[in-house]
């Protein structure tokens, strides 16, 4: 995935979108709620239902950007 591309993206559970990505080996972390979402054959894959968790959280629900909302 070319730099740029990546540059542009943002997490999908941000509801701010201010969470950018990083990649790491075959997967994008949030810099905000840490989930991993996986990369097959280049393309991102930012289905919220695709990301996996951080140690210690649960659920979708229990993610900080999400106990945030937006505003």
């Amino acid at each position: 995935m070319d730099d740029a591309v990546l540059a542009l993206l943002r997490c999908p559970l941000d509801p701010r979108r201010q969470a950018t990505l990083s990649r790491d080996q075959q997967v994008l972390v949030c810099s905000g709620c840490h989930v991993r979402f996986p990369i097959r054959n280049g393309l991102p894959i930012l289905v919220p239902d695709e990301g996996e968790l951080p140690a210690g959280v649960r659920s979708f629900d229990r993610l900080p950007c999400r106990r945030r909302g937006p505003g």
